[in-house]
C-alpha cells in the first residue's frame, strides 16, 4: 500500500495492481494474472486439493484427494495395470491381463494342472491326467485300442490286430 500526498492535501491510500491469487497458491502453483496455475498432483482456486494420479485413469475412485482404490481387475497408483485372476496363483506370469502359465499349468488362472499333447484331443485331462475316450489309451491317448485287446493272440498296431499266431502256425509249416 502506497500514500499518495498531492500539495499537502489529505493522503488518500492506493492499492497497487498486483497479480495477487488466494492463499498463494498454497505453494502447489503458480500465480498467472490473479490465478492460481496448480502444479501437477493438486487443483482447487488455491490449488489446496490433491489429486489422485491420473484421475485413477477411471478404473478407480479417488480416496482424500491422494490414492486411487482401484477397480476389480486393475491395479497400480493410477489404477493402469490390469491385473489377472489370482495373481496367476505363481504359476504364470500376468501380461495385459491374462495369465501366461508355466509348463504344466493351464487355465484363465493357472490353477489347473495340463496334461500331455492336451490328451491328443481323445480324451479329457483331470488334475492333470488324462481320462481316454473309448478306443484309445496311452498317457496321452494317442495310442488307438483294439477290439478286446486282439484276444491276446496278437499285437495292436494302430487300432489293427496283427495276429502273431497264424505266423507262427504258417512258419511252422514251412
Amino acid at each position: 500500500i502506497a500514500c499518495c500526498c498531492c500539495f499537502g492535501a489529505v493522503c488518500t491510500t492506493i492499492r497497487p495492481t498486483t497479480d495477487e491469487c488466494p492463499d498463494d497458491c498454497s505453494d502447489q502453483g503458480r500465480c498467472v494474472d490473479g490465478k492460481c496455475v496448480c502444479f501437477p498432483g493438486f487443483s482447487g482456486p488455491d490449488c489446496s486439493v490433491p489429486d489422485c494420479p491420473d484421475d485413477c485413469s477411471s478404473r478407480g475412485r479417488c480416496v482424500n484427494g491422494q490414492c486411487c482404490v482401484c477397480d476389480p481387475g486393475f491395479s497400480g497408483p493410477d489404477c493402469s495395470v490390469r491385473t489377472c485372476p489370482e495373481n496367476c496363483n505363481n504359476r504364470g506370469q500376468c501380461v495385459n491381463g491374462k495369465c501366461v502359465c508355466e509348463s504344466g499349468f493351464t487355465g484363465p488362472d493357472c490353477s489347473s494342472r495340463s496334461c500331455p499333447g492336451d490328451c491328443s484331443n481323445h480324451g479329457r485331462c483331470v488334475d492333470g491326467r488324462c481320462v481316454c475316450d473309448n478306443g484309445f489309451t496311452g498317457l496321452d491317448c494317442s495310442t488307438k485300442t483294439c477290439p478286446n485287446d486282439c484276444n491276446n493272440k496278437g499285437r495292436c498296431v494302430n487300432g489293427k490286430c496283427v495276429c502273431e499266431g497264424l505266423k507262427q502256425l504258417y512258419r511252422n509249416y514251412q
